[in-house]
């Protein structure tokens, strides 16, 4: 299989400095610019069953995208006919979540954790994992390998993962009240602990770095959003909005103002939504503009393929939550399927 078609470069030179959204500086999604049966002809699914990935990512250079496996622990590419070839195979991995792009410096990054899900023996217990690997974006070969768990003494679910332009990467833990930020070079730190990231069940979730110098990061268990300064993470504050991003997962950047949020369940509401928010004045602020059902598929990340936001789901809820006899019988096969347009 070949991933060498280079369809989608008019991206690149975004993509090389790590803000590929923001250099395009759309401002508008369009939900009803992808209609349901539309949608449903022109998903893309990936021919490997059983992969349950959590995050998704695309390599404009080579058009392809890049899944994480929650239940293999590697990463795939995949293209757009839904091939998939692995990339990343590292025994070092047990449950792959999110992986981030930093093609500027070539590398691919990925944490692992640990929910009693994997195919693998896992290093560590459930809910003691925290391990975040560095590849090589061509090859998957390893570059690094972190065990992030000895900076928190507490449970870990590394979750979600953004890279800024200087090749650092931001780390959050669902289960303790952090972000980590971890060099390319190999030292890592706790870069913001805040008792507003605490909470029932699954917390700290989905992160991107904003070009103005700061992280923007979701709180899944009750929907806040929290602006994180890069260079005083102790200046944090929550984004004033009316709308509860309860049960959000992924963020999608869409230029300066704009934000995709993908949002699953929590055990007190089921969203299974995306919503687009914007801020007009550098995100102390944000208001819902549009939000779209995507349906009982436990939706969890989205991904910019020229003007079309895509989402991928697999009903990861359900490998989660089966009992370990269980967990071999699910085979469902990923599916990645756009769900609206990207507008000047």
């Amino acid at each position: 299989m070949s991933f060498n078609n280079t369809r989608g470069a008019r991206w690149l030179s975004c993509a090389l400095l790590g803000v590929a959204a923001a250099c395009a500086r759309p401002s508008t999604v369009d939900f009803a610019g992808v209609a349901a049966k539309d949608a449903e002809s022109r998903a893309i699914t990936v021919q490997r069953p059983a992969l349950y990935p959590e995050t998704i990512e695309y390599d404009a250079a080579t058009d392809r995208l890049l899944l994480g496996s929650f239940r293999e622990g590697a990463i795939y590419q995949v293209d757009r006919a839904g091939k998939a070839a692995r990339l990343v195979d590292d025994p070092r991995l047990c449950s792959v979540l999110g992986v981030a792009l930093d093609a500027a410096h070539g590398q691919l990054w990925a944490v692992s954790s640990n929910l009693g899900a994997s195919l693998k023996s896992c290093a560590a217990a459930p809910k003691k994992l925290a391990g975040v690997g560095i590849y090589d974006l061509e090859t998957g070969k390893p570059r690094r390998y972190l065990d992030l768990a000895p900076l928190v003494d507490g449970p870990h679910l590394l979750n979600g993962i953004a890279v800024d332009a200087a090749g650092a990467a931001y780390v959050t833990d669902s289960f303790s009240p952090v972000i980590y930020r971890v060099e390319a070079s190999g030292s890592a730190s706790v870069f913001a602990r805040d008792a507003r990231f605490a909470g029932d069940g699954i917390n700290l979730n989905g992160v991107v770095v904003h070009p103005r110098g700061y992280l923007l990061v979701v709180k899944k268990s009750d929907g806040s959003l929290f602006k994180v300064p890069l260079d005083a993470p102790s200046r944090l504050s929550q984004v004033v909005s009316a709308t509860k991003l309860v049960g959000g997962d992924g963020l999608t950047l869409i230029g300066e103002k704009g934000l995709v949020v993908i949002a699953n369940r929590t055990p007190q509401k089921t969203a299974n939504a995306a919503y687009f928010i914007s801020s007009d004045d550098d995100w102390a602020s944000a208001q819902l503009r549009a939000e779209r059902s995507l349906g009982d598929v436990y939706p969890t990340t989205a991904v910019r393929l020229e003007d079309t936001l895509y989402v991928v789901h697999s009903k990861l809820n359900e490998l989660i939550d089966a009992p370990p006899e269980k967990k071999g019988e699910l085979q469902l096969l990923p599916t990645i399927t756009p769900f609206g347009r990207v507008a000047p």
